[in-house]
């Protein structure tokens, strides 16, 4: 389906809606606009990285890293 055809299909849809799917449709909009990907900050470069995903496998190589199940049971404590 092509987007003028979505764009058409949403347009009856919203004509002919109801108030409660009227408000499901805008907040899904809503949220959708008010999405951002984007984190504060400088990129990170490649070096720099590099650098984080060496030093992670070395700690992860030494034991130095939470199990799924330690993890579960400290979640269980919050």
């Amino acid at each position: 389906m092509s987007t003028n055809q979505i764009q058409k299909k949403l347009q009856d849809v919203i004509e002919t809606g109801d108030t409660r799917l009227l408000k499901m449709l805008y907040a899904v909009a809503k949220e959708y606009n008010d999405e951002n990907f984007a984190l504060p900050g400088k990129a990170m470069s490649v070096k720099t990285l590099k650098t984080r995903v060496n030093s992670a496998k070395r700690r992860i190589q030494s034991g130095q890293f939470t199990t799924q199940a330690e993890l579960d049971k400290e979640m269980k404590s919050w």
